[in-house]
């Protein structure tokens, strides 16, 4: 298992989990009065783009100069910053 940011490009990435990247994101811990709401919004915000445990994506480019990672998640073309790539965990897809 790795990072997407790790991962080859064009390759089915199975999503293996959400939210808990290698990297320590803003807000993720909760600090600062949050409450802990920070990695449920972050979890939220990768379901609304169709990322979920389970589902299938393409790392499709990777923008040079900490520029975002763009993935395919079935139609669809998103780009994402680095931050959330590297919350996501994936795994590839055996064929």
């Amino acid at each position: 298992m790795m990072s997407l940011l790790e991962a080859r490009k064009n390759v089915p990435l199975i999503v293996k989990s959400v939210g808990e990247g290698k990297r320590d994101m803003a807000g993720m811990r909760g600090r600062g009065g949050r409450g802990g709401r920070g990695r449920r919004n972050w979890c939220r915000r990768f379901s609304n783009m169709g990322i979920r445990e389970g589902s299938i994506i393409k790392k499709v480019s990777m923008h040079p100069f900490f520029g975002p990672v763009v993935i395919r998640v079935g139609n669809c073309e998103i780009a994402v910053g680095r931050g959330m790539a590297s919350a996501i965990i994936v795994e590839e897809a055996g064929e």
